[in-house]
């Protein structure tokens, strides 16, 4: 709950995010490579499908397959920073069959003392307790991971972008990270949010931190994705959007972009419940520069196109290329009655 309400608070910022174009650029930042008169639209492959945050009852789909309790259940109590991957990594089972037998807990709002059945045969040596304490890192997620693009703002914040890439041969989504900055023997954390709930195959999306005034003098900044979820192969939550005519337009600096086009459903598809469409400019050195959602104002239907329009202002140096993703969950509709 704390994260999506962190979600919530970065996106509302972005969205209304105008600062002045010469916004200056930390002493511990790469220069930005100046700025070309081609940039160039890169809208992500329109067959990939975009996910729904997971609801509060959330259960899990009932295609996936059901774990049948063993005669001697094993339970284990969450820890302070457990999530359904390293539980799974410890017991050597799927974060799927944890969520198939536990199908009542949300793994994005357990919290410390949630109790779980671990869907595994008892053995001779089973125990809740692992003889390793198991830490997660970026590393067992994704070697794709970028260093963190850090900016300060005029109020005297610092915006972090980590770049991340699905190197894995499956989607995944409802992505996070923490973000540290260090400063002699302290350090300050923040939880980093993709401005997306799905991060498909072959994909990069940045996930996204924010740290509140003052910071110190120095500093330096390291990142780590923490949690992710598996997309099931046989999912139904997602439809296939299409950007069409999409445009880009650079100021004279480059350092405002102007974005528009269309997202449509095609022929068949059932209604989207809502549209999202991210925007994430970078420079020519392939440092993110800016990020930007658009959220559609109403439902989408098939064979039906939605006009765009969006802003992107640059932290950095001038914007060398945009690339665009959209996000389109299907319109869940109650069962009809008898």
């Amino acid at each position: 709950m704390q994260k999506a309400l962190l979600f919530s608070l970065l996106i509302l910022i972005l969205t209304g995010l105008g600062l002045p174009a010469c916004a200056p650029i930390p002493a511990h930042e790469h220069p930005a490579a100046s700025s070309t008169s081609d940039a160039t639209l890169r809208p992500y492959p329109t067959s990939t499908h975009s996910a729904t945050p997971l609801p509060t009852d959330y259960v899990a789909p009932t295609s996936s397959p059901t774990i049948t309790p063993t005669p001697t259940p094993v339970y284990y109590a969450v820890l302070e920073g457990d999530d359904f991957y390293s539980i799974g990594w410890r017991f050597n089972v799927s974060p799927q069959q944890i969520m198939t037998a536990n199908p009542t807990i949300n793994p994005r709002a357990m919290g410390p003392g949630t109790t779980l059945l671990i869907p595994i045969t008892p053995g001779p040596d089973t125990t809740a307790t692992p003889l390793v304490e198991l830490t997660p890192t970026a590393t067992p997620f994704f070697a794709g991971i970028q260093p963190p693009d850090c900016y300060p703002d005029s109020l005297g914040g610092l915006w972090c972008f980590v770049l991340v890439t699905n190197e894995t041969d499956e989607p995944v989504e409802n992505v996070s990270g923490e973000v540290v900055l260090h400063h002699d023997d302290d350090s300050l954390k923040q939880t980093a949010i993709m401005p997306l709930n799905l991060l498909p195959v072959g994909a990069a999306l940045p996930l996204i931190a924010y740290f509140q005034p003052p910071l110190p003098e120095m500093y330096t900044v390291s990142a780590k994705v923490d949690f992710l979820l598996p997309v099931m192969p046989d999912d139904q939550r997602y439809l296939l959007g299409t950007i069409a005519d999409h445009t880009l337009k650079l100021s004279d600096d480059g350092r405002l972009a102007t974005i528009s086009g269309q997202v449509s459903l095609p022929t068949g598809q059932p209604e989207a419940r809502y549209v999202w469409l991210n925007a994430t400019a970078f420079d020519a050195a392939g440092h993110v520069v800016a990020v930007r959602r658009w959220e559609g104002t109403e439902p989408l239907s098939g064979d039906a196109e939605l006009p765009f329009t969006l802003y992107l202002y640059s932290l950095g140096g001038p914007i060398d290329r945009v690339d665009l993703m959209v996000e389109m969950p299907a319109e869940v509709k109650p069962p009809a009655e008898d």
